[in-house]
């Protein structure tokens, strides 16, 4: 089981395997320099990554759209971690860290089932891309 803590990482911190993490999220290694570096510039964008045993094991990409609504653009395991409930644990503890914001993500067939589990509400966006269905998964706000 992971053991955290969620740290808010600092440009070059864990640079190799925060590309690998970015690298499985999008599949695209192009586009995974292009995104590194808007993280690397900081607002609105910020990585956030689950350390374990010292090692870098989660990691979460937060685009900050107000003070009240944040995003969730990336969020990836390891693949010798995954299935123990990182990914999980570290929206708990962005949420315990953020309580009064409203938290979405938007997501493909794959993962709907990982937001649903950790608690979001599912919205289908229909077709965005031909033949590939994208759902909005949104958290609402704890008081």
């Amino acid at each position: 089981m992971a053991d955290g803590p969620l740290i808010l990482l600092h440009k070059g911190d864990y640079e190799e395997t925060v590309l690998q993490l970015l690298g499985l999220s999008m599949g695209n290694p192009y586009r995974t320099e292009q995104v590194y570096a808007q993280y690397r510039l900081g607002d609105p964008f910020h990585l956030y990554g689950w350390v374990q045993a010292e090692r870098l094991a989660g990691m979460m990409g937060i685009h900050v759209h107000s003070s009240v609504v944040h995003e969730i653009a990336h969020l990836s395991v390891m693949p010798d971690e995954q299935h123990v409930g990182i990914g999980r644990q570290m929206i708990q503890a962005y949420h315990r860290d953020y309580p009064h914001i409203q938290l979405f993500a938007e997501t493909d067939k794959e993962a709907v089932g990982f937001y649903r589990r950790s608690g979001f509400v599912i919205s289908s966006l229909g077709e965005k891309y031909p033949g590939v269905e994208r759902f909005h998964c949104s958290r609402s706000v704890e008081y």
